[in-house]
Protein backbone atom coordinates (compact mmCIF):
# COMPACT_ATOMS: atom_id res chain seq x y z
CA UNK A 1 0.00 0.00 0.00
CA UNK A 2 0.97 3.41 -0.99
CA UNK A 3 2.78 5.28 2.64
CA UNK A 4 0.84 8.35 1.89
CA UNK A 5 -2.67 6.37 1.47
CA UNK A 6 -4.85 6.52 4.78
CA UNK A 7 -7.86 3.71 5.06
CA UNK A 8 -10.49 4.53 7.20
CA UNK A 9 -13.13 1.75 7.87
CA UNK A 10 -16.68 3.18 8.98
CA UNK A 11 -18.45 0.29 9.95
CA UNK A 12 -21.90 -0.25 12.51
CA UNK A 13 -20.50 -3.69 13.88
CA UNK A 14 -23.66 -5.25 14.53
CA UNK A 15 -24.65 -5.11 11.10
CA UNK A 16 -25.41 -7.42 8.61
CA UNK A 17 -22.87 -5.98 6.04
CA UNK A 18 -20.29 -4.38 8.56
CA UNK A 19 -20.22 -8.32 9.59
CA UNK A 20 -18.51 -9.14 5.90
CA UNK A 21 -15.57 -6.88 7.37
CA UNK A 22 -15.52 -7.96 10.96
CA UNK A 23 -14.61 -11.06 10.01
CA UNK A 24 -12.00 -10.27 7.44
CA UNK A 25 -10.27 -8.18 9.83
CA UNK A 26 -10.16 -10.95 12.42
CA UNK A 27 -9.58 -13.61 9.93
CA UNK A 28 -6.87 -11.83 8.45
CA UNK A 29 -5.35 -10.86 12.04
CA UNK A 30 -5.76 -7.08 11.25
CA UNK A 31 -7.31 -6.62 14.24
CA UNK A 32 -6.08 -9.18 17.35
CA UNK A 33 -8.83 -9.92 18.95
CA UNK A 34 -12.66 -9.28 19.25
CA UNK A 35 -12.02 -6.58 22.21
CA UNK A 36 -9.50 -5.17 19.53
CA UNK A 37 -12.38 -4.49 17.10
CA UNK A 38 -14.84 -2.87 19.33
CA UNK A 39 -12.33 -0.67 20.51
CA UNK A 40 -11.67 0.33 17.02
CA UNK A 41 -7.88 -0.81 17.14
CA UNK A 42 -5.68 -2.27 14.51
CA UNK A 43 -2.65 -3.49 13.65
CA UNK A 44 -1.62 -0.91 11.14
CA UNK A 45 -1.46 3.15 11.25
CA UNK A 46 -2.62 3.53 7.95
CA UNK A 47 -5.74 1.88 8.72
CA UNK A 48 -8.30 3.10 10.83
CA UNK A 49 -11.85 1.66 12.03
CA UNK A 50 -14.38 4.63 13.16
CA UNK A 51 -17.32 3.08 14.77
CA UNK A 52 -21.19 4.27 14.19
CA UNK A 53 -23.85 3.85 16.01
CA UNK A 54 -27.51 4.44 15.30
CA UNK A 55 -29.52 7.35 16.77
CA UNK A 56 -33.02 6.58 16.13
CA UNK A 57 -34.19 9.62 19.19
CA UNK A 58 -35.03 11.90 16.50
CA UNK A 59 -37.56 9.14 15.01
CA UNK A 60 -35.40 8.85 12.08
CA UNK A 61 -31.95 6.89 11.70
CA UNK A 62 -28.62 8.66 11.54
CA UNK A 63 -25.06 8.01 12.77
CA UNK A 64 -23.33 8.78 15.37
CA UNK A 65 -19.52 8.24 14.74
CA UNK A 66 -16.82 7.04 17.48
CA UNK A 67 -14.78 9.35 17.34
CA UNK A 68 -17.24 11.91 17.09
CA UNK A 69 -14.02 14.20 14.95
CA UNK A 70 -14.54 11.87 11.97
CA UNK A 71 -18.36 11.77 10.98
CA UNK A 72 -19.65 10.00 7.70
CA UNK A 73 -20.03 12.99 5.36
CA UNK A 74 -23.60 14.00 4.95
CA UNK A 75 -23.45 12.52 1.01
CA UNK A 76 -23.18 9.07 2.33
CA UNK A 77 -24.83 9.55 6.12
CA UNK A 78 -26.51 6.23 5.38
CA UNK A 79 -24.02 3.82 3.66
CA UNK A 80 -22.53 1.27 6.36
CA UNK A 81 -19.88 -0.56 5.80
CA UNK A 82 -17.95 2.09 4.06
CA UNK A 83 -14.41 2.54 2.99
CA UNK A 84 -12.33 5.86 2.91
CA UNK A 85 -9.01 5.98 0.50
CA UNK A 86 -7.08 9.13 1.37
CA UNK A 87 -4.25 10.94 -0.31
CA UNK A 88 -2.41 12.23 2.62
CA UNK A 89 -0.50 14.36 0.22
CA UNK A 90 -3.24 15.80 -2.03
CA UNK A 91 -6.41 15.41 0.34
CA UNK A 92 -8.08 14.05 -2.55
CA UNK A 93 -10.30 10.90 -1.25
CA UNK A 94 -12.45 8.16 -3.04
CA UNK A 95 -14.98 5.85 -1.42
CA UNK A 96 -15.52 2.15 -2.04
CA UNK A 97 -19.08 1.42 0.01
CA UNK A 98 -20.18 -2.13 -0.94
CA UNK A 99 -19.24 -4.67 1.55
CA UNK A 100 -18.01 -7.84 -0.52
CA UNK A 101 -16.15 -4.92 -2.95
CA UNK A 102 -14.74 -3.19 0.22
CA UNK A 103 -13.03 -6.52 1.89
CA UNK A 104 -12.04 -7.66 -1.78
CA UNK A 105 -10.14 -4.38 -2.61
CA UNK A 106 -8.48 -4.69 1.30
CA UNK A 107 -7.84 -8.52 0.52
CA UNK A 108 -5.10 -6.86 -1.99
CA UNK A 109 -3.91 -3.95 0.06
CA UNK A 110 -2.90 -6.44 2.47
CA UNK A 111 -1.87 -9.80 0.62
CA UNK A 112 1.57 -9.56 1.80
CA UNK A 113 -0.28 -9.89 5.64
CA UNK A 114 -1.64 -12.59 7.15
CA UNK A 115 -3.13 -15.80 5.78
CA UNK A 116 -4.47 -15.08 2.57
CA UNK A 117 -7.99 -15.19 2.05
CA UNK A 118 -8.38 -14.91 -1.82
CA UNK A 119 -7.09 -17.43 -4.42
CA UNK A 120 -4.13 -16.70 -6.54
CA UNK A 121 -5.35 -18.76 -9.93
CA UNK A 122 -7.12 -16.80 -11.61
CA UNK A 123 -10.01 -19.56 -12.31
CA UNK A 124 -10.19 -19.93 -8.75
CA UNK A 125 -11.00 -16.30 -8.87
CA UNK A 126 -13.71 -16.20 -11.13
CA UNK A 127 -15.03 -19.33 -9.35
CA UNK A 128 -15.20 -16.92 -5.80
CA UNK A 129 -16.29 -14.33 -7.92
CA UNK A 130 -19.13 -16.26 -8.85
CA UNK A 131 -20.07 -17.32 -5.55
CA UNK A 132 -20.15 -14.32 -3.94
CA UNK A 133 -22.29 -12.64 -6.98
CA UNK A 134 -24.52 -15.43 -6.20
CA UNK A 135 -24.50 -15.08 -2.40
CA UNK A 136 -25.44 -11.37 -3.16
CA UNK A 137 -28.58 -12.56 -5.37
CA UNK A 138 -30.00 -15.18 -2.73
CA UNK A 139 -30.00 -11.97 -0.37
CA UNK A 140 -32.03 -9.93 -2.26
CA UNK A 141 -34.60 -13.62 -2.31
CA UNK A 142 -34.33 -13.76 1.63
CA UNK A 143 -35.65 -9.90 1.41
CA UNK A 144 -38.70 -10.79 -0.68
CA UNK A 145 -39.30 -13.37 1.97
CA UNK A 146 -38.72 -11.05 4.90
CA UNK A 147 -40.79 -7.85 3.73
CA UNK A 148 -43.74 -10.35 3.59
CA UNK A 149 -43.25 -12.25 6.62
CA UNK A 150 -42.39 -10.04 9.01
CA UNK A 151 -44.97 -7.56 9.96
CA UNK A 152 -41.98 -5.19 11.38
CA UNK A 153 -39.69 -5.21 7.95
CA UNK A 154 -43.09 -5.01 5.88
CA UNK A 155 -44.41 -1.68 7.77
CA UNK A 156 -40.82 -0.29 7.51
CA UNK A 157 -40.81 -1.57 3.87
CA UNK A 158 -43.61 0.65 3.52
CA UNK A 159 -46.06 -2.58 3.13
CA UNK A 160 -49.33 -2.48 4.38
CA UNK A 161 -51.17 -5.04 6.25
CA UNK A 162 -52.97 -6.29 3.75
CA UNK A 163 -50.47 -6.28 1.22
CA UNK A 164 -48.43 -8.52 2.95
CA UNK A 165 -48.23 -11.83 0.68
CA UNK A 166 -47.73 -15.51 1.75
CA UNK A 167 -47.15 -16.54 -2.08
CA UNK A 168 -44.87 -13.63 -2.43
CA UNK A 169 -42.93 -14.94 0.44
CA UNK A 170 -42.87 -17.95 -0.80
CA UNK A 171 -41.94 -17.13 -3.99
CA UNK A 172 -39.18 -15.55 -1.85
CA UNK A 173 -37.74 -18.23 0.35
CA UNK A 174 -37.91 -20.77 -2.59
CA UNK A 175 -35.21 -18.81 -4.80
CA UNK A 176 -33.17 -17.83 -2.19
CA UNK A 177 -33.05 -21.92 -1.24
CA UNK A 178 -32.57 -22.63 -4.36
CA UNK A 179 -29.55 -19.59 -4.56
CA UNK A 180 -27.76 -21.09 -2.17
CA UNK A 181 -27.98 -24.51 -3.57
CA UNK A 182 -26.06 -23.28 -6.53
CA UNK A 183 -23.58 -21.75 -3.57
CA UNK A 184 -22.96 -25.12 -2.06
CA UNK A 185 -22.48 -27.61 -5.58
CA UNK A 186 -20.74 -24.92 -7.22
CA UNK A 187 -18.10 -24.55 -3.66
CA UNK A 188 -18.28 -28.81 -3.73
CA UNK A 189 -14.63 -29.31 -4.36
CA UNK A 190 -13.26 -26.41 -2.26
CA UNK A 191 -15.65 -27.94 0.59
CA UNK A 192 -14.50 -31.97 0.48
CA UNK A 193 -10.83 -30.84 0.03
CA UNK A 194 -10.68 -28.00 2.65
CA UNK A 195 -13.76 -27.94 3.97
CA UNK A 196 -14.34 -24.35 3.12
CA UNK A 197 -16.41 -22.30 0.83
CA UNK A 198 -13.25 -20.13 -1.10
CA UNK A 199 -11.88 -21.82 -3.80
CA UNK A 200 -7.78 -21.99 -3.50
CA UNK A 201 -7.37 -21.36 -0.09
CA UNK A 202 -6.54 -23.21 2.57
CA UNK A 203 -8.67 -21.42 5.16
CA UNK A 204 -11.82 -19.61 4.96
CA UNK A 205 -11.18 -16.70 2.33
CA UNK A 206 -13.63 -14.13 1.56
CA UNK A 207 -16.78 -15.87 -0.01
CA UNK A 208 -16.79 -17.48 3.58
CA UNK A 209 -16.86 -14.11 5.45
CA UNK A 210 -19.76 -12.59 2.95
CA UNK A 211 -22.13 -16.07 3.70
CA UNK A 212 -20.76 -15.98 7.52
CA UNK A 213 -22.27 -12.54 8.39
CA UNK A 214 -25.61 -13.37 6.37
CA UNK A 215 -26.08 -16.26 8.33
CA UNK A 216 -25.73 -14.94 11.41
CA UNK A 217 -27.21 -11.82 11.29
CA UNK A 218 -30.52 -13.15 10.11
CA UNK A 219 -30.21 -15.53 12.96
CA UNK A 220 -30.00 -12.65 15.23
CA UNK A 221 -31.94 -9.66 14.26
CA UNK A 222 -34.99 -12.48 13.30
CA UNK A 223 -34.43 -15.51 14.53
CA UNK A 224 -34.28 -17.94 11.63
CA UNK A 225 -31.87 -20.17 10.28
CA UNK A 226 -31.63 -19.80 6.86
CA UNK A 227 -30.13 -23.01 6.49
CA UNK A 228 -32.92 -25.07 8.09
CA UNK A 229 -34.01 -26.92 4.92
CA UNK A 230 -32.67 -30.46 4.50
CA UNK A 231 -31.46 -29.50 1.53
CA UNK A 232 -28.74 -27.20 2.53
CA UNK A 233 -27.17 -29.36 4.67
CA UNK A 234 -23.49 -29.27 3.73
CA UNK A 235 -23.91 -25.03 4.32
CA UNK A 236 -25.15 -25.83 8.12
CA UNK A 237 -22.35 -28.14 8.47
CA UNK A 238 -19.68 -25.37 7.18
CA UNK A 239 -21.42 -22.58 9.52
CA UNK A 240 -20.56 -24.71 12.70
CA UNK A 241 -17.12 -25.13 11.55
CA UNK A 242 -17.09 -21.51 10.67
CA UNK A 243 -18.43 -20.91 14.33
CA UNK A 244 -15.18 -22.78 15.42
CA UNK A 245 -12.84 -20.05 14.07
CA UNK A 246 -10.86 -18.54 17.67
CA UNK A 247 -12.73 -15.44 17.77
CA UNK A 248 -16.07 -16.31 17.48
CA UNK A 249 -17.45 -16.85 20.74
CA UNK A 250 -15.76 -13.84 22.29
CA UNK A 251 -17.00 -11.99 19.30
CA UNK A 252 -20.67 -13.37 18.26
CA UNK A 253 -21.78 -14.97 21.77
CA UNK A 254 -21.00 -12.51 24.05
CA UNK A 255 -24.13 -10.39 26.00
CA UNK A 256 -26.07 -7.94 23.74
CA UNK A 257 -24.27 -8.64 21.07
CA UNK A 258 -27.56 -7.32 18.61
CA UNK A 259 -29.27 -4.52 20.19
CA UNK A 260 -32.69 -5.28 21.34
CA UNK A 261 -34.84 -2.76 19.42
CA UNK A 262 -33.55 -4.33 16.37
CA UNK A 263 -34.73 -7.41 16.93
CA UNK A 264 -38.14 -8.46 14.53
CA UNK A 265 -40.32 -11.65 13.97
CA UNK A 266 -41.39 -13.34 11.34
CA UNK A 267 -44.64 -15.26 11.22
CA UNK A 268 -44.14 -18.84 10.39
CA UNK A 269 -45.64 -18.71 6.58
CA UNK A 270 -45.59 -22.03 4.69
CA UNK A 271 -43.01 -21.93 2.36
Amino acid sequence: MPTNEQLTLFLWLQGLFPRRVNYWLLIKGLVLSPQDLLNGETMDPNLSLVRLNLDVATGSISWKSNPESDPLPPEISTSSPCLRIRDTKTGNERWVRESSSIITYLEEVYADRGPSLKPRDLLDVAAMNDLVGQINLSIIESLTYIRHASPQFAAFAGIKEEERSQPAARVGHQGMVKGFMKVQDWARDSLATTGWLTPGTDGPGLVDANLAAVRRYLELVYGWDIFEKSELKPLAEWYERFKGLPWWAALEERPNVHPSEFKFTIEKFEV
